[in-house]
């Protein structure tokens, strides 16, 4: 119990900063997973542009057609 009390003192800014301020990692972390999962699914891509055409699709991601080509 004096570990978990020493560790709350050492970072009390910072939990009372998570308090104060309503930023959340939770979006990012989410896109993140996404792309990972997509990278899994779609492990025999052999061209880069195919790979990132795949991303905006599963986004949808509204772009011009010229950045999806080649």
């Amino acid at each position: 119990m004096t570990k978990s009390i020493e560790t709350l003192r050492l970072h009390h800014s910072e939990i009372k900063s998570t308090f104060a301020h309503h930023y959340s990692n939770g979006p990012l972390e989410g896109t993140n997973n996404k792309i990972k999962v997509v990278k899994r699914v779609s492990f025999g891509f052999r061209n880069f542009h195919r790979f990132r055409t795949r991303l905006i699709y599963t986004f949808k991601i509204h772009t011009k057609k010229v950045l999806i080509t080649k």
